[in-house]
């Protein structure tokens, strides 16, 4: 005979495993379960085996039982309501109809409750009124009985006369309907239609009516299960005597307090130590007491850490909101100072574009006023020599004359030498008059250069104070982004930066006076109203008294 040990025993206590058994580690922890649940399925579920099959002998005897009482009872009763039927008027038709109408009925109502459960949709009433209808079955039949009673004395008299008739003929249609419940009952729970919760009871009502009461108004208030509506009424009594014991508490630490004393809950006796009794008419055991005031600790200790989860929550969303809206209205200030000075810039631009506009026309008015002046002084000299050539002319004639009545020897002679210097002369004013026109014309021509030059001296001049113009809108702009980023580090509002802008005015265009310089220049270069530009004029006064230098300001420096 061969003995196997387990390897894992051995290594236990020492003794090593014989030849040819695998050690603890190759042995499979799957084969070692495996062999557990064997010998457990050999061993321990041979009662339940024997237990079942008896059960369902029993259930066999039951169910063949049942259906027998059940028939016996269907058939006497309807015997018995076929024969009150006929003295009852329903015809002979009629007669066989009714008892399977009445019995009938109450297999339906209680198979329509079954469906309504499965779907979800149960309507107690109809539980209620297959009760009632089995009530009526039994007075039927007992009415039955006393009508088929020797004389028909009356259901009163046979009861005292003969009550065992009664009795019998309400036995069978009785335990018909109680063999139907049975059934009904078996199958709700086999299907599990019905929790199988227990309601109030008459001895919920007699023993302890106000608590019955409280449970039966929130059930009916609050649409609920009893069940929840009782654990609300216990977890509320938890409550009240979790509050007392925080005031006892509270109390007792006062009063510790008051008398200089140390204060020690466990040394203090509270209501938690009647929990067991104060919680007992609840059906909370003494153990599930005693666990209680723990479980409140941990719970009031969890709701004290969300509701300080929750006010951090809140408090960081708050901070975000704030740090969201100073940034957005940071945001918004930039981009008022970018179009601020983007405007000022195009009105730079304007201005000096109309600037060099005005000098070139007023250097092209000067050239037009110096041509004409030279061409006025040229006419003027050519009018002069005409004027002095006719003068000779006059005196040239006139000496003739007189020499022609003073000597007519002498004409001719002098004549001949007059004219040999007239003609001597006129050459002599023709090449002056000649050398005039070229003077003339050098001079046109030197006037045109200089036009000319002066022209393209003033388009040097426009194109130049664009540039200039054209810089200082970029100097401007970088100046004003630096000005931006210096007043984000000093912290200064919008009002301080437009009154320090006011004062650079001030210092530039009037001198240090804040009165000389015009309100309009305020409101057209800030935009603002008269009440405005004054009261900034007034303030950037002020901040000039104080020493204020725009010069060392990081607003005006580029």
């Amino acid at each position: 005979m061969t003995t196997v040990t387990d390897p894992r025993t051995e290594a236990a206590s020492g003794v090593p495993a014989p030849a040819g058994v695998p050690p603890a580690e190759a042995v499979p922890a799957e084969a070692a379960d495996t062999g557990r649940v064997l010998e457990n399925a050999g061993t321990a579920p041979a009662p339940r085996r024997r237990l079942t099959q008896i059960m369902w002998t029993v259930a066999v005897v039951a169910v063949v039982a049942g259906l027998a009482v059940a028939a016996v009872g269907f058939a006497l009763s309807y015997d018995a309501l076929v024969q009150a039927a006929r003295g009852w008027g329903f015809g002979a038709r009629g007669s066989y109809a009714f008892p399977i109408g009445v019995d009938g009925l109450i297999v339906a109502l209680y198979s329509i409750s079954l469906v309504l459960a499965w779907r979800k949709m149960p309507k107690p009433s109809l539980l209620l009124a297959a009760h009632a209808t089995t009530a009526v079955t039994i007075a039927l039949n007992v009415m039955a009985a006393a009508d088929s009673a020797p004389g028909s004395p009356g259901v009163w008299q046979v009861a005292q006369a003969d009550p065992g008739r009664l009795l019998a003929h309400a036995a069978m249609p009785a335990a018909y309907v109680l063999l139907t419940e049975a059934a009904r009952h078996l199958i709700s729970r086999t299907a599990r239609l019905e929790s199988g919760e227990r309601g109030l009871t008459l001895a919920d009502w007699l023993l302890r009516f106000p608590t019955t009461w409280w449970v039966f108004r929130t059930a009916k208030t609050f649409p609920m299960p009893y069940a929840e509506a009782r654990e609300m009424r216990r977890e509320l009594a938890v409550h009240r005597v979790w509050i007392q014991y925080r005031e006892q508490i509270e109390s007792a630490r006062r009063k510790a307090a008051e008398d200089d004393a140390e204060f020690s809950e466990h040394d203090t006796v509270t209501v938690l130590d009647r929990l067991p009794d104060l919680l007992a008419p609840y059906g909370v055991t003494a153990q599930e007491a005693l666990a209680l005031p723990d479980k409140m600790r941990r719970q009031e200790q969890q709701r004290r850490a969300d509701r300080e989860r929750a006010d951090q929550e809140l408090r960081h969303k708050t901070e975000a909101d704030r740090r969201e809206r100073e940034h957005a209205d940071k945001l918004a200030a930039i981009a008022a100072e970018a179009e601020q000075i983007k405007a000022e810039g195009e009105l730079g631009m304007l201005s000096a574009e109309v600037d060099g506009e005005r000098q070139a026309a007023e250097h092209r008015a000067r050239a037009t006023a110096d041509t004409a002046g030279i061409e006025a002084s040229a006419a003027r000299s050519a009018a002069e020599r005409a004027a002095t050539e006719q003068q000779r002319r006059d005196d040239a004639e006139q000496e003739a004359e007189e020499s022609a009545r003073t000597a007519a020897a002498r004409r001719k002679a002098a004549e001949d030498e007059k004219a040999a210097i007239t003609a001597e002369q006129q050459n002599v004013r023709r090449r002056q008059e000649l050398a005039d026109a070229e003077r003339a014309a050098a001079a046109t021509e030197a006037a045109a250069t200089a036009k000319a030059r002066a022209a393209a001296e003033d388009d040097a001049v426009t194109a130049a104070a664009q540039r200039k113009a054209a810089e200082d809108r970029k100097a401007a702009a970088h100046a004003e982004l630096v000005a931006v980023a210096a007043e984000d580090a000093a912290g200064l509002s919008q009002r301080e930066r437009t009154i320090r802008r006011v004062a650079r005015l001030i210092l530039a265009e009037a001198d240090g006076e804040a009165l000389r310089l015009p309100l309009a220049r305020i409101e057209t270069a800030f935009g603002v109203a008269n009440g405005t530009a004054s009261g900034y004029r007034d303030e950037a006064a002020q901040l000039i008294r104080s020493g204020y230098d725009h010069r060392a300001d990081p607003l005006h420096q580029s």
